[in-house]
């Protein structure tokens, strides 16, 4: 046990485990009870400050403020859906005055607190083609097949006895034979 606490396994293990925590501290989506939003930009609102095909990655935030960028849901005829625009007054209370930096009038929609995603916190000019990832056929083939190859090498690495050396396990067949 000690010569593992001590090993490179055990560290490469730990650093795993870190990456992994600071990726859900960070990135992990709202879906998995993560603290980010992914937002495709669609449309023409927010021009000069995004375009269509944008990803933009939103947090929660305590507060909102005037000029900050904000995601939030609103009702449509499919049930909800969301929008990216600037708040330009208001409050979470009673609700923020919306307009998108490229619309010459302001939203008819006052999102209150409860209605928003997140603020925008990083920016992905043309990265929302990553969306449409797991509903291609072709990548859905490629993701299995790599996974499969990972599995069946992982499978196949030499394995190491206690005092350190490399053997290959032996079928179960040769080793009934060499007990007679």
């Amino acid at each position: 046990m000690k010569r593992y606490l001590l090993s490179g396994r055990m560290l490469a293990n730990v650093l795993v485990l870190g990456l992994l925590g600071a990726w859900f501290l960070t990135l992990a989506p709202t879906l998995i009870h993560g603290p980010a939003a992914y937002i495709e930009v669609s449309g023409h609102s927010m021009d000069g400050t995004y375009k269509t095909g944008d990803l933009v990655v939103t947090r929660e935030q305590e507060t909102y403020a005037k000029g900050d960028i904000i995601a939030f849901e609103v009702p449509n005829v499919m049930g909800t859906g969301q929008v990216i625009h600037r708040i330009i007054g208001g409050n979470g209370r009673t609700g923020y005055t919306m307009q998108g930096d490229n619309n010459p009038d302001p939203d008819p929609w006052h999102p209150t607190d409860a209605d928003v995603v997140g603020k925008a916190w990083a920016h992905f000019p043309g990265s929302s083609w990553i969306f449409d990832l797991p509903q291609n056929p072709t990548y859905v083939g490629l993701a299995a097949g790599l996974f499969t190859l990972v599995v069946l090498g992982w499978d196949a690495r030499p394995r190491r006895r206690r005092d350190g050396e490399a053997t290959m396990e032996e079928p179960a067949s040769q080793l009934a034979g060499a007990a007679k």
